[in-house]
């Protein structure tokens, strides 16, 4: 009997030069099987200004009823899963929580990403609180509509490591609150051991996210400092970390959510395509040394 495949998708939100139809046209043409939407207000988007992950990202749903049916039926004709909804929502905004629930239903049922609290205004004790007061609060409206809420694993939050994660998680059903395992965000803070952290985490575990970090030193005495950089040229060994993914039965989603800028948004979509396929042992030798000419705004205006 073969063992399980995990099923290769992206993270719109790395991809800040593509508009979704043009990342949807692309992932179907490079064989990837679904897709994260980063979900967001689109109202500022400024096509002057450079396309930026962060403050100017083209690849973006508007969180309204229309944008993600029309999203979810463009995925659904050429194939595309949703897996997958990324939006940014404050712990304690539970008018927001519910209407980003209800999107996620409408997304074919995607889960719904949630961030924990910035640990930087306020203790751990009174922030951990107020994470499990929000969530009580929540996840009986996900549950009514088959959404499974999942944490990310994130720098500079309460749950910055996979362990941290399941001190939240633990207290709810695994098919209700699940955990991302982003594997980059560990080079920045909370990085343990693949294999413990899959044990901790257990049915908890969602899906992966697959980026990586470089360091640079900062000057004698202040220490080194990040930055994002492709998957095979960071401080992870991310071929090693996905071999133990994989052999441990993963068959959930790895995520690719490369936000480095060396190379241009449609060429990353190929060349990280092959990397993971490779790291996964899929057979697929990548060419990982010849970068594409073209950018995606020439490519989709």
């Amino acid at each position: 009997m073969k063992p399980p495949i995990p099923r290769l998708g992206a993270s719109s939100a790395s991809l800040p030069s593509l508009c979704p139809e043009a990342l949807v046209d692309e992932l179907a043409r490079l064989g990837y099987q679904g897709v994260e939407w980063r979900v967001a207000d689109i109202g500022h988007l400024d096509p002057t200004h450079p396309w930026d992950a962060r403050q100017n990202n083209r690849c973006t749903i508007a969180p309204t009823e229309s944008a993600i049916s029309r999203i979810q039926a463009l995925c659904q004709s050429v194939g595309l899963k949703i897996f997958g909804l990324s939006p940014y929502l404050a712990v304690g905004d539970l008018d927001h929580a519910e209407r980003l629930i209800n999107l996620a239903a409408l997304a074919g049922q995607a889960r719904l990403r949630l961030w924990a609290p910035n640990y930087a205004s306020e203790r751990y004790t009174e922030a951990y609180g107020r994470m499990r007061r929000f969530l009580d609060q929540i996840v009986p409206h996900a549950e009514a509509l088959g959404v499974q809420l999942v944490l990310e694993v994130h720098q500079r939050t309460i749950c910055s490591s996979p362990s941290l994660a399941m001190r939240v998680a633990e207290h709810y059903p695994a098919s209700s609150l699940g955990i991302i395992y982003d594997i980059g965000n560990l080079a920045i803070e909370g990085r343990e051991d693949v294999q413990l952290s899959l044990d901790l985490m257990g049915q908890h575990l969602a899906h992966a996210q697959v980026k990586n970090v470089s360091y640079s030193p900062i000057g004698p005495g202040l220490g080194w400092q990040w930055d994002w950089c492709p998957p095979d040229e960071g401080v992870l060994p991310l071929a090693s970390m996905l071999k133990t993914l994989a052999d441990s039965g993963f068959a959930d989603w790895i995520s690719i959510e490369d936000f480095s800028t060396k190379y241009g948004d449609l060429h990353k979509l190929s060349r990280n395509r092959d990397l993971i396929r490779h790291y996964l042992g899929f057979g697929i030798e990548p060419d990982l040394h010849t970068a594409t000419r073209h950018t995606a705004h020439e490519h989709y205006n």
